[in-house]
C-alpha cells in the first residue's frame, strides 16, 4: 500500500485546488520557512479524522478554512483527499484505488466520503485500523513526537510499539466490547429495576383491572337496563299518545258536527230575521216562537263553550305528555353524562398513577441547595466587598471633612490675630473646634480599625475559599484516582477470571476432559486442592510441578473411562488421582503410577 496523491483545497494557505503526486521516489517534501509544509502535514492529518484543534496548529476548527486575503474573498468550503494504491489488498477493500475525503463547511456541516460515497469517520477508521495510518499513529510523526518518544512521555514509546507490532487494534477492540458489555449491563440493571417496578405494582393494577371490569360490566348492564326502561316508557306514551290522538279525533269529529249544526241554526236565523222583517205584522205572534229558537241557539253555544273547555283539556294532556317525553330525553342524556364523567375520572386516576414519577425532582432540589450554598459563601465574599467600599468611602468623607475643620481652624487662627479684643472668644470656639476634630480623628481611627479588620475577614474568607477548592480538587483526584486503580483491578480480575475458565496455559487434554468427560460432578486438579502456608507456597508448587495438573478422581472407574475418552478423540495424555486407592490405604504415589501407566496407552 502506497500513499498516491494528495488534493487540498480552501484548507489553511491553499486557496486554490492543489494536487501533490507522490510518485515512486518521492521521500520528501521541502521549502522555505512559510511555505506552507506543515500545513501538508496538517490536511493529511486532518483527512485521517483529527478532531483536535490544537494538534492541527488553530483554534477553532472552522479557522481551518481559507479565510482569504485582500483580493480573494474567504472559502466557504475546506476539502482534502488522500489517495492509496491498495494493489496489495492491504486495507480490506476490494478496490485497487482507495481515496478519503473529508469536507467541513463554514456552516459548521462535515462529511466524510469513502471513494466519494458518504461514510462514518469508524469506517475510515476501521479501514485503517493495524496499517499503522491514522491521525494518531507513528506513520505521522512530528518534531515535539520525536522529543515525547524519546522521553516515553504519558508512554509514547509503549504506544508507538503496540502499534507497530499491531497490538492497538486489539486493545481498541477491546476497549469497544468492554464499553457494550458495560451499557450492556447497565440496561439490564434498567431492566431488572423496571421488572421490580411493574412486580409491586402487579397486585394494584391487576385490583385496579377487576374494578374496572367490573365497572365495565356494570356499566353495560346500565345501559342495557336503561335502554329497556326507556324503550318500555316510549312504548306507554306511543300507547297512550295513539288512544288521545282517537278521542281527539273523537272530538274534532264531534265539533265539527256541532259547528255545522251551528252554522244550519245560523242560516235558519237569519231566514227567520228576513221572514221578522217580512211579517213585522206578525211579530207579536210569531215572538214566542222566536224566543224559543233564540233560547235553543243560547243552549247550543253553551254547549259550544263546553266542547271548547274540553278541547283545551285535551290540548294541556298533549302538552304534559310532550313535557314528559322531553323529561325522558333529559334523563337519557344525564345518563349518558355520568358516563362520559366516570370515564374523565379513569383518566384522572391515571394521571395520578405517572404522578408518582415527580419524585425525581427532589433530588434535583439537593443539588440545587448544594449550589446555594456555593453560592452563598460567594455572597459572602462579595459583602465583606461591599462593606470594605462602605468603609472606605467613609474613610473618604471623614478625610475631607477633616481638612474643611482644618481650613476653618487656619481661618480662625488669622482672624484672631487680627482681632486681638475678640481673642477669648476665638480661643474657645477654637478649642471647640479642636475638640470636633478630636473626634472626628477618633471616628477615623475606629473606621480605619474596621476597614483592616474587613480586609483581615476578607483575607480569611479567600483562603477558606482557595482551601475548598484545593479540597476539592484533591477530592477528585484522589476519587479519579481510585476509580483508575478499580479499572485496573477490574480489568485484572476479568483477565484473570477468563483464563482461569478458558484452563488458558494448560494441555488440550485438561480442557478437553473439563468439557466432555461427563462426570457426575467436576473433578478438580491437584493445584486447586493444594493447600500450604504462603512461605512454603513456592517452593512446593516448584517441587511438585510434574504433578500439578494431575485429576483428583473418585473411582479408578472415572479415570479409566477419561483415558479411553482421550484415545478415542486423539486429544493427548491425561493423569490422574484415584481417592478409592487411597482410602483403602494404598500409597498415593502408586496409585498415580498405576494410573499413569493405564493412561500411556493413550494416544498423542
Amino acid at each position: 500500500m502506497q500513499l498516491t496523491k494528495l488534493e487540498i483545497k480552501g484548507f489553511k494557505s491553499f486557496g486554490d485546488k492543489i494536487t501533490i503526486n507522490f510518485n515512486e521516489g518521492v521521500t520528501a517534501i521541502v521549502g522555505p520557512n512559510g511555505c506552507g509544509k506543515s500545513n501538508v502535514v496538517d490536511a493529511i492529518r486532518w483527512v485521517l479524522g483529527e478532531q483536535s484543534t490544537r494538534m492541527l496548529r488553530s483554534e477553532k476548527m472552522e479557522n481551518i478554512i481559507f479565510n482569504g486575503t485582500k483580493t480573494r474573498k474567504p472559502s466557504n468550503l475546506a476539502e482534502v483527499s488522500l489517495s492509496f494504491d491498495n494493489t496489495k489488498n492491504i486495507l480490506p477493500t476490494e478496490f485497487s484505488q482507495v481515496t478519503i475525503t473529508r469536507k467541513l463547511y463554514r456552516t459548521g456541516e462535515s462529511e466524510y466520503r469513502l471513494n466519494d460515497v458518504r461514510c462514518r469517520l469508524k469506517d475510515i477508521t476501521d479501514l485503517f485500523l493495524d496499517t499503522g495510518i491514522g491521525a494518531d499513529t507513528y506513520s505521522i510523526i512530528e518534531l515535539r513526537m520525536i522529543d515525547e518518544i524519546i522521553n516515553n512521555k504519558d508512554n509514547s514509546r509503549r504506544n508507538l510499539f503496540e502499534e507497530a507490532s499491531g497490538i492497538s487494534k486489539y486493545k481498541i477492540r477491546k476497549k469497544q466490547t468492554l464499553n457494550k458489555l458495560r451499557d450492556t449491563q447497565a440496561d439490564l440493571d434498567r431492566v431488572e429495576d423496571l421488572l421490580f417496578e411493574i412486580e409491586k405494582n402487579l397486585k394494584t393494577l391487576e385490583n385496579q383491572a377487576r374494578k374496572t371490569e367490573r365497572y365495565y360490566k356494570l356499566k353495560e348492564q346500565y345501559k342495557q337496563y336503561s335502554i329497556a326502561l326507556a324503550t318500555l316508557r316510549i312504548r306507554d306514551f306511543q300507547l297512550n299518545l295513539e288512544a288521545l290522538q282517537q278521542q281527539e279525533l273523537a272530538r274534532k269529529t264531534e265539533q265539527t258536527r256541532i259547528v255545522s249544526e251551528i252554522h244550519t241554526l245560523e242560516a235558519g236565523l237569519q231566514a227567520l230575521k228576513q221572514e221578522t222583517l217580512v211579517q213585522e205584522k206578525n211579530l207579536a205572534a210569531q215572538q214566542k216562537v222566536t224566543n224559543e229558537h233564540i233560547g235553543k241557539i243560547r243552549a247550543y253555544e253553551s254547549d259550544k263553550k263546553v266542547r271548547n273547555e274540553q278541547l283545551r283539556n285535551l290540548q294541556a294532556l298533549e302538552s304534559r305528555l310532550s313535557n314528559e317525553l322531553a323529561q325522558d330525553k333529559q334523563q337519557f342524556n344525564h345518563v349518558g353524562y355520568n358516563i362520559k364523567r366516570l370515564s374523565e375520572e379513569l383518566a384522572e386516576a391515571q394521571q395520578k398513577l405517572e404522578a408518582f414519577g415527580s419524585d425525581l425532582g427532589i433530588k434535583q432540589r439537593e443539588v440545587e441547595e448544594l449550589r446555594g450554598q456555593q453560592q452563598s459563601l460567594k455572597g459572602k465574599v462579595d459583602l465583606a466587598n461591599q462593606q470594605n467600599q462602605q468603609i472606605q468611602q467613609a474613610i473618604y468623607a471623614l478625610e475631607k471633612e477633616v481638612t474643611v475643620w482644618t481650613i476653618q481652624r487656619d481661618a480662625l487662627e488669622q482672624e484672631s490675630l487680627r482681632n486681638t479684643a475678640d481673642t477669648e472668644s476665638r480661643e474657645q470656639e477654637l478649642g471647640q473646634f479642636n475638640t470636633v476634630i478630636a473626634d472626628l480623628e477618633q471616628k477615623h481611627e475606629s473606621l480605619s480599625a474596621q476597614h483592616q479588620f474587613a480586609l483581615e475577614q476578607e483575607e480569611i474568607l479567600q483562603k477558606q475559599i482557595r482551601d475548598t477548592g484545593e479540597r476539592i480538587a484533591s477530592l477528585k483526584d484522589e476519587i479519579n484516582r481510585e476509580n483508575r486503580l478499580l479499572d485496573a483491578r477490574e480489568n485484572e480480575y476479568n483477565l484473570t477470571k477468563s483464563l482461569v475458565d478458558n484452563l488458558e496455559g494448560f494441555p488440550e487434554s485438561i480442557r478437553f476432559l473439563r468439557k466432555h468427560a461427563g462426570w457426575k460432578k467436576q473433578y478438580p486438579l491437584f493445584s486447586d486442592v493444594l493447600f500450604c502456608k504462603e512461605d512454603y507456597r513456592i517452593a512446593i508448587e516448584n517441587y511438585l510441578e510434574p504433578i500439578m495438573n494431575h485429576y483428583v478422581v473418585d473411582t479408578r472407574q472415572e479415570a479409566v473411562h477419561a483415558v479411553h475418552l482421550l484415545r478415542d478423540s486423539s486429544r493427548g495424555r491425561a493423569h490422574f488421582f484415584v481417592l478409592e486407592a487411597i482410602e483403602a490405604g494404598a500409597v498415593a504415589g502408586s496409585a498415580a503410577a498405576n494410573t499413569k501407566a493405564a493412561a500411556a496407552g493413550a494416544v498423542g
